[in-house]
């Protein structure tokens, strides 16, 4: 056999080979997409929402409870989806077929940051996940009329799962001193707010009012923790003010 019918039959092997590698390449690759065929698009109808708290002349009024709904319409697979479900850093899991339904809500009453994992199974026990963050804070309005005795106030800072503590907290609080109706011995009032913790007193502000004036103490708390006690001392002055405490527990600037 010559030299050139040898050249010509290695090259003929050396393409055979460069082929089924080619091939083989191929479907390991066709595997590897496979196992990779679910796509999870999870859309959530709210990211971070608010929970309202309301009292009125030092009595607990109201609580709101939210709701998020995480909706996994979007998502496909090259095979079908047997079930959707997400699990939250608070311990709590939902799950639901998906042949049957495509949406998932959580109802959550307590402030806090939340990682939840969403994740999708098809029918070859393939599974994908994905994290999303939510976040629930808290805000409390609280009222007083005519009082010569104001209440505590009372707040929680610890959220409701074992995340982060609240980025700050922002306390508006109004005292007025209405002048009496026969503008007989109306007087200024000293008053002083105070704001405790498990270590005491940490922010306070002392303010005379006139008669017939008002004053509005704005604060910022920082990285609270545990129960808070918003309270109101009159020290001197008139008998009866009313009293405005707005507080918003945040996570977010």
């Amino acid at each position: 056999m010559g030299t050139t019918e040898c050249d010509g039959m290695r090259q003929t092997l050396l393409s055979v080979g460069v082929v089924c590698c080619l091939f083989f390449s191929g479907c390991l690759g066709f595997a590897t997409d496979e196992e990779e065929a679910i796509r999870l698009d999870v859309v959530v109808n709210e990211e971070l929402l608010v929970l309202e708290t309301v009292y009125e002349e030092g009595e607990w009024i109201s609580s709101t409870i939210v709701t998020f709904e995480f909706d996994f319409s979007g998502s496909t697979s090259d095979v079908a989806i047997q079930t959707f479900g997400l699990t939250m850093d608070d311990g709590r899991a939902a799950s639901v077929e998906a042949n049957v339904q495509q949406h998932i809500s959580i109802d959550v009453e307590h402030h806090g940051m939340y990682t939840v994992s969403l994740y999708a199974v098809d029918s070859s026990g393939n599974n994908v996940s994905q994290e999303m963050q939510i976040v629930v804070e808290h805000s409390i309005h609280w009222t007083e009329s005519d009082t010569g005795n104001p209440q505590s106030l009372y707040f929680d800072a610890t959220p409701g799962n074992e995340g982060p503590a609240p980025l700050y907290v922002l306390l508006n609080s109004t005292v007025s001193n209405p002048s009496p109706l026969l503008e007989v011995n109306g007087r200024d009032v000293d008053v002083e707010w105070g704001v405790l913790n498990a270590d005491g007193k940490c922010m306070g502000h002392r303010e005379l009012i006139e008669n017939g004036g008002s004053y509005t103490w704005n604060t910022l708390h920082f990285a609270p923790i545990e129960m808070h006690e918003v309270e109101l001392t009159i020290h001197e002055g008139q008998d009866s003010v009313n009293v405005d405490h707005r507080i918003e527990l945040r996570y977010t600037e």
